[in-house]
């Protein structure tokens, strides 16, 4: 897609006052913020004003306070300056801060559903049908050569009957298409580049329709015809959200009309795999993403308990995961569902992770592997590797520990990697082995005694309560340990060298 900017569903002002308005919220802007787009809102607190592209809720008694000039606001009384403003008379600030929310909500939620068809490879129909289910009109595509692409269902109860259909192909016909190249104001509308109105007259309905440009060339017409609902401002966006996404679409099937069909994921699973995409496609990759190349990234790899054959069940849970995270991509081959996150967009920590994967693992019954961070998507191999070693632990596991994060095993992983040049048993403190030794022939408790003061981080009160001694038997017996095997344990290193000698040992089989 040669337009490097991702369009999002954000709201003007002027779209902003009039769902307020539909929503029971009587109000009018009092200053326009003009093309301005906002992606969300938030109460104003004097002194702590949020980005330029949210939107402040003032309460009347701040109204003094608020004298930003690039800030716009909604607010029950008159607030001076030059910024955006709505006023909303006789509402208070939390009831217009929830109306707000939940009309952001909306629109966050109307933007993954076309996000999770592109996601998906559908194709423009699909994209048709789900943008005349949003605006509640029907929706069609041509392309440059009036062959229409797609279009939604109800389209044909009300298309005109010129159009024909040709080669499974509805187009318009060419007398039509003469009669528009000598229409000098709809000439004009090809300029255009935001969603318009195109008014036909008797002819036919209202269109409100986008232009399909790839860079500068014209591709084609996404058009909204009027025939259920009218016109919301907010329809402008989401058209030319959708005109936006259908491009994609439509570069997907002139690419697989020259050469082997590549999707997106066939783009993912390179990058997994180590295997380098084209330049290109890496970059259609990120603009559909809004990901930058070094951005910190994670991935999540999901997988039933048990095996079934249930499609039904597969398809739910990659929904269940989209709708869980919006932002993120979601695979889905073979049996895993496999979830790529942008740590710097989702702003997601690892406990937050876990608490979110948790009921999807539950009602699913899956487990889930966890990688570590990695930065940018040239490493996206490595956190797909780990993901893939934390997920297999899980299995082993079979506990009710669903999600494993890769650093709990991660320090096994590097000794499975070890044994393969070396059995592990050479790897062990050798202090150990000979403690052991002296225990077996004299009775002692040497080995348990340094056991305990190891992994009781050397706290002398905590390991002699968790050997039962006092405090002074302990002591003695770390200075005859340490002269029985010649142990210095101030030095860092050997210390860590007994923690994994005495991991080894619990873990061989």
């Amino acid at each position: 897609m040669a337009e490097r900017e991702l369009k999002h569903l954000y709201p003007t002002l002027d779209m902003l006052a009039e769902a307020l308005n539909l929503a029971g919220f009587p109000c009018r802007v009092l200053r326009d913020a003009g093309t301005r787009r906002f992606r969300g809102a938030r109460r104003f607190s004097p002194g702590a004003l949020p980005a330029p592209d949210i939107i402040c809720v003032v309460d009347s008694r701040d109204a003094k306070a608020f004298r930003s000039v690039e800030h716009a606001c909604v607010s029950a009384s008159q607030i001076p300056g030059k910024g955006g403003c709505i006023l909303c008379m006789n509402q208070s600030p939390d009831a217009l801060l929830d109306a707000l929310l939940e009309i952001f909500e909306r629109c966050r939620e109307m933007e993954a559903r076309v996000d999770e068809l592109i996601y998906r490879n559908a194709d423009p129909r699909q994209l048709c049908e789900l943008g005349a289910e949003l605006m509640g009109n029907p929706i069609c595509i041509h392309d440059d050569w009036f062959v229409m692409v797609a279009r939604s269902s109800e389209l044909a109860e009300i298309m005109p009957p010129d159009y024909v259909m040709s080669s499974s192909k509805e187009f318009i016909p060419r007398v039509i298409v003469e009669d528009f190249k000598n229409d000098g104001e709809y000439l004009e509308t090809y300029v255009h580049r935001t969603a318009q109105i195109w008014n036909p007259g008797p002819q036919g309905p209202r269109c409100l329709y986008a232009n399909l440009w790839d860079g500068s060339v014209y591709r084609g017409r996404l058009l909204v015809v009027e025939h259920r609902s009218s016109f919301r401002k907010l329809d402008y966006a989401l058209t030319e959200l959708l005109a936006q996404r259908a491009l994609t679409l439509l570069n997907r099937l002139r690419s697989g009309q020259e050469r082997d069909y590549r999707s997106m994921d066939d783009v993912v699973l390179d990058l997994l795999n180590g295997r380098r995409p084209e330049p290109q496609e890496e970059g259609q990759l990120l603009a559909m993403l809004g990901w930058r190349r070094e951005e910190e990234m994670l991935c999540v790899r999901l997988e039933p308990q048990m095996q079934s054959e249930s499609a039904v069940m597969d398809h739910a849970l990659h929904s269940d995961l989209f709708q869980a995270f919006p932002q993120g991509y979601i695979l889905f081959s073979g049996h895993q569902q496999c979830v790529l996150l942008n740590l710097e967009r989702q702003k997601l920590t690892l406990p937050m992770l876990r608490h979110r994967l948790s009921p999807l693992c539950r009602d699913y019954c899956l487990y889930a592997g966890i990688s570590s961070p990695v930065k940018g998507i040239g490493e996206l191999d490595v956190a797909y590797l780990q993901s893939r070693v934390a997920l297999e632990k899980a299995f082993r596991l079979r506990s009710e520990r669903w999600s494993i994060p890769f650093s709990d095993c991660a320090l096994e992983y590097m000794l499975d990697r070890t044994r393969e040049s070396m059995p592990l048993r050479h790897l062990v403190a050798p202090e150990l082995y000979q403690l052991i030794e002296h225990d077996r022939q004299r009775d002692t408790q040497y080995f348990e005694t340094l056991r305990a003061f190891l992994l009781n981080e050397r706290d002398i009160p905590r390991t002699a309560g968790a050997l039962i001694i006092h405090r002074t038997t302990l002591l003695y017996r770390l200075r005859k340990l340490q002269a029985v095997a010649s142990i210095d344990l101030d030095d860092p290193g050997k210390r860590l060298h007994l923690l994994v000698s005495l991991w080894i040992l619990d873990h061989q089989a």
